[in-house]
């Protein structure tokens, strides 16, 4: 672009450390061609001649809405269907059946956190789709959040371009599970209807999601510094029931600290949380018998 530089250092500084502060994530060194080329647009939805004056702006008045606007629109991620194939398989394979087993009459919640525009929540509901055929009174939940973003609004929608589709989605799932709007694909009810979404600030407390049986945070641990991912992680394991499931990317390096889980055999990015301790009531403890009253001329030992 030719206007790559069109914003003064210090800015690229400032939004340098507004993103670190506000999501905890590092955009990295080389972030002047993200910074224009993102900003740029919201820049001017947001009715700025350009995007040097809404830098200022921001910067000048300290607008929290608009700090967090220009955040979420550095952080929005080029998502695509399955982005895990090994992750969905596992989920679908491994993860589904032994929660079935558990509880064959449950509803299952499964969050999707960092959901950006919404195809891994679409593909884990195809997922539950395939698993759900021939059986009955089992059902699943699937919660995607992400910051506020035209990115999530999309995910909302449930319609993707043909180029998105072909990213990832083989053409028996887009045939099965998409139908055809015009030159775009939307989502069919049967596996939206399973699906909703939510803005959630990613370094807020989850608490209030309730619990869930199933967290998945894939391919995003990098981004963040490192005290931004313990908080994150201690979060998402506080909102996993016992004996459920914290998935990360199947290339990502786990944290040292297992925060009451196990690694599961022979997947080693997918945690179970250990079962509820069962807490023994404490011991009662019976009175001790009162002392006999003291007789004159009794020995020590007939008193006792």
């Amino acid at each position: 672009m030719s206007n790559v530089l069109s914003l003064k250092t210090s800015y690229y500084e400032a939004l340098k450390r507004l993103t670190l502060e506000l999501a905890g994530v590092n955009l990295g060194d080389d972030h002047a061609f993200l910074v224009e080329t993102r900003l740029s647009a919201l820049a001017r939805q947001e009715g700025y001649q350009n995007l040097t004056q809404m830098i200022d702006d921001l910067f000048g008045q300290g607008q929290t809405r608009l700090a967090i606007r220009v955040v979420s629109a550095l952080l929005e991620r080029d998502t695509h269907f399955n982005p895990d194939p090994v992750g969905i398989e596992t989920f679908e394979t491994l993860l589904l059946p032994e929660l079935y087993k558990a509880n064959p009459l449950a509803k299952l919640r499964v969050l999707s956190f960092a959901c950006s525009s919404g195809q891994e929540p679409y593909s884990l509901s195809i997922a539950v789709d395939k698993f759900l055929k021939d059986k009955e009174n089992f059902s699943v939940e699937i919660l995607g959040v992400d910051y506020p973003s035209p990115a999530l609004s999309r995910a909302k929608e449930g319609k993707y371009t043909h180029f998105e589709v072909q990213r990832g989605l083989p053409i028996r799932d887009l045939i099965t599970y998409f139908d055809r709007a015009g030159e775009d694909w939307i989502v069919k009810p049967s596996i939206s209807q399973r699906v909703s979404f939510e803005e959630f600030h990613l370094l807020s407390k989850p608490d209030g999601l309730g619990q869930f049986d199933v967290v998945l945070f894939r391919n995003s641990l990098a981004h963040y510094s490192s005290p931004a991912r313990i908080r994150v992680i201690r979060s998402l394991a506080s909102v996993v029931k016992h004996e459920g499931y914290l998935m990360f990317g199947s290339e990502e390096k786990l944290p040292t600290t297992n925060h009451n889980f196990d690694i599961v055999p022979n997947r080693p990015n997918v945690l179970k949380k250990h079962a509820e301790e069962i807490i023994p009531p404490p011991e009662i403890e019976l009175p001790k018998a009162p002392p006999k009253e003291y007789q004159p001329g009794q020995s020590p030992a007939e008193r006792a």
